[in-house]
């Protein structure tokens, strides 16, 4: 019995629009063609793309997340002076590991922080007249955001706090220069003794 439509017009069409599509090719006797092949090796060739790609955008959002691993030796970490003065300070940093140098005022807030890594030598010019109390922290992987290394080896304070200053004499002109070299323990110039450290976070 033939299925019927209650549309007018329509009980013919029905039967052609079956007979059509049971009369399809089927599609598995089809030669692929040109286009199906691209199709196919472009897919293929794709997937490992991709996946390079996607591994290469975790790799960078992972490193995009760390702190700065190991700045420059003279990098400014904070820098409030300046710099209009003839006071001079060279630190030789003897030690195994990066450090970075603190100069503070006299209420311990910090004026210039430096980074100096391991077994080279800082140079700080500019450094106008004043007292200047001075700071180490001493560790690993530099956080700028925390103002800390993310693995903290120590904080050590100068003993004696640095007086700068400028004089006049005659033609000439006179000031400060300080020249510290930093030693592992057992050679410190460090008093053992409990301070604040600046608070550096940016």
């Amino acid at each position: 019995m033939q299925p019927t439509c209650d549309l007018p017009g329509n009980v013919d069409i029905f039967p052609n629009q079956v007979v059509w599509q049971l009369n399809r090719p089927s599609c598995t006797n089809l030669t692929p063609s040109l286009w199906s092949y691209l199709f196919s090796e472009t897919v293929t060739l794709a997937r490992p793309i991709l996946c390079i790609l996607f591994a290469i955008f975790i790799l960078c959002s992972a490193a995009s997340s760390l702190p700065s691993a190991r700045p420059d030796t003279g990098t400014y970490i904070k820098d409030d002076l300046d710099h209009d003065g003839y006071g001079l300070l060279t630190i030789h940093n003897n030690w195994t590991m990066d450090t970075v140098a603190v100069l503070t005022d006299k209420k311990v807030r910090p004026m210039l922080a430096v980074y100096l890594r391991s077994k080279e030598t800082l140079k700080i010019t500019g450094i106008e007249d004043g007292d200047y109390g001075l700071y180490f922290t001493v560790g690993n992987l530099w956080d700028a955001k925390a103002g800390k290394f993310s693995t903290v080896y120590g904080y050590y304070r100068y003993n004696t706090p640095l007086e700068f200053e400028t004089d006049d004499v005659g033609s000439e002109i006179e000031y400060s220069v300080f020249e510290l070299d930093l030693y592992e323990a057992g050679r410190s110039n460090f008093v053992a003794d409990q301070f604040q450290f600046p608070d550096l976070k940016s």
